[in-house]
Parts: C-alpha cells; structure tokens; sequence
C-alpha cells in the first residue's frame, strides 16, 4: 500500500487547481481499497475516493484521507451467445480500455473515445458522448458497500443509470466504491448520426465503423477540447437540459437553439445558451471559459476551485436570469477552503 503522508493533490486532478489532502494512500488491490477503508473506519477518520480526478472542482483542503484508485487489469471473455464481456478495473485509464477493445475487432465503446479519466469513473457519471452512453454496454459494476465495507455486485439494470446520473453519483451518493465494471459489447450497431459526428466522417471520407467512428470522434474532440494535460479542466461543466416543448419554444424566443429528442422531452445543448448569455472565450484572471466551446471552463495557471465555482456561479445565473432555466453542474465539489 502506498505511502500515507499529507499530500498535494494538485496533480490529482485534471482541473490542475491546488489541494491537499490530510493524509492520501493509493490502492492497487481490491484487498488494499478494504484494509485501507477498514482502518479509516476505525480511525473515525473521513474518506474521499479519487480516480483519474477529471470530474471534480477540489477546494483548498480534503479532510482526512484520500485514496486514489490504481487497480489495474483487462480481462475480455466471450459469452455463451457470441457477444463479448469485458471486464476492466477502476483505475484503468478509460482511453486505454476504448482501445483496448477497437484492438480486438470490439465494437460499442468507440463514440466514447478519448473521454478523459478512470474506468472506475464512468458508470458513476454514466458517460457518454457523441449518440451513445455506456449505461447501454454496462452488464454489471463491482463495489464496495461503505456501510458494510464489503464487496457486492449490481446488474446494470440496479444501477438506476439517467443521463449523466446514476446510483452511484444521485441515488446513494457516497455509499459505494466503483472497483470494476464488466460491459458487453457486440450487439449495438455503429452510431453515427451525431452531426458533428457525421460531418467528421464525411470529411474523412470514411464508412461509419467502430475504428473510423472512434477516429473521427478523437479528431472533433482534439479541435474543440483542450487537452487538461496542458490547460486545466473538467470537460463540460454543466448538463445539458432537458425540456419540454413549451419550454423549448420559450428558449428559442431569445436565441437560436437547437434540439434533441429525449426521455422526457428534448435535450438542448447548455453551451449554446451560455454562449448566447456572451460567455464563450470569457476570461477573469486564471479563471476563463473555453474560446472553443462554451460548456468547458478552464484554469489557464494558477486558478483556485473557489475561481472557477464562482465563474460557474455566475454563468449559471446569468442563464437563468436570461431564460429562466437553471444550469446544472456535472463535476463534484471536494473539500473545504
């Protein structure tokens, strides 16, 4: 088990603003992640779980301990009705598994392609992108129950998935550890009817397979994105709304809003709104929104978490006082100033 010392978690997140954590330990075994919630149970001491940390706004300090997933493994198997199951461990990087399974002539995780983070991760937010999320691959996700501090498996059809939502994240958040996540891949056709998908295709000149699907996404996602490897961020930053028809023809009585059938209603891209409101490329201090698509906000060098929430803040005011519709954050906050 790593070492267990006060810890900058700067590094520990995408967002690349500062944090320390009292005490951090990284977890390589699921018999690690036990012994290491074990003594902090018995400790009374706080516990905060960190994947790849591209999903969350840290404030200045996590209380108590943090511990970092970095259990790795790949494991892919065929099932009985020629399909495939794939099982990967939460601290994969999710790319790497994306590629892993194009490697093996594996179609489904394509549309996800280049999607920052862990493994562990993605069920929690249910990502997706692009005309798929993976709550439609997802056959089962391994945990830890932190009530009991002991293993168990949900089918995915217990993981109460919603867009961008899921069991993990709204219905008993805080009381499961993601450790694994089996898929089955195989059975969906390629999806490509994405506009900026299709468009990308055609430019290429390329059929809609699983290994030009994924190519063409890299390379929308390389123009429109920065890379948090050099420019601090968390992807998009708020949901995208879902409305209803009386509600949507409110929207495009102020801007030009475009629309998408979903449960419930349509689904209208927030970007488009906050760009309306003139936030797209704004900047204060370190603090900025993405010139490139308004749903990112950015720490271009030296911004705290407190900065960008308070940005957040003001976007998502600024929104509501112009359509009457509030924004809702995607990240998770952590820690205290």
């Amino acid at each position: 088990m790593g070492a267990r010392r006060p810890a900058p978690l700067g590094v520990a997140n995408s967002l690349a603003v500062p944090c320390v954590a009292d005490e951090c330990v990284t977890v390589r075994s699921q018999a690690e992640l036990l012994e290491a919630l074990d003594a902090a149970r018995r400790q009374d001491a706080p516990v905060t779980v960190l994947g790849g940390g591209t999903n969350v706004v840290p404030l200045r300090r996590v209380v108590g301990r943090a511990l970092r997933l970095a259990m790795r493994g790949i494991a892919f198997n065929h099932t009985a009705d020629g399909a495939s199951s794939v099982t990967a461990a939460a601290g994969e990087t999710w790319h790497s598994l994306v590629r892993a399974c194009l490697g093996r002539g594996l179609g489904g995780l394509e549309n996800l392609a280049l999607i920052p983070g862990a493994v562990g991760a993605a069920p929690i937010q249910n990502i997706g992108a692009y005309g798929r999320e993976l709550s439609s691959l997802v056959a089962s996700v391994n945990a830890i129950d932190l009530r009991t501090i002991t293993p168990v498996t949900l089918a995915g059809d217990a993981c109460a998935f919603r867009y961008r939502d899921s069991l993990f994240k709204s219905g008993a958040p805080g009381r499961y550890v993601v450790t694994e996540i089996t898929l089955r891949l195989g059975g969906l056709p390629p999806e490509s009817s994405h506009r900026d998908l299709s468009q990308e295709l055609r430019r290429m000149g390329r059929s809609a397979t699983p290994t030009s699907i994924a190519e063409a996404v890299i390379r929308v996602r390389r123009r429109k994105l920065p890379d948090p490897r050099r420019i601090g961020n968390v992807g998009s930053f708020f949901k995208n709304p879902t409305v209803n028809a009386n509600v949507l023809d409110q929207l495009r009585a102020g801007a030009d809003v475009p629309a998408y059938p979903a449960e419930g209603g349509f689904r209208v891209p927030a970007a488009r709104l906050i760009e309306a409101c003139g936030w797209k490329g704004w900047r204060d201090g370190a603090a900025g929104v993405w010139p490139r698509h308004a749903l990112v906000l950015v720490n271009y060098g030296g911004a705290t978490g407190r900065q960008v929430l308070d940005l957040a803040r003001r976007i998502a005011d600024s929104v509501e006082r112009r359509f009457e519709l509030r924004l809702e954050m995607e990240p998770v906050v952590l820690g205290e100033d």
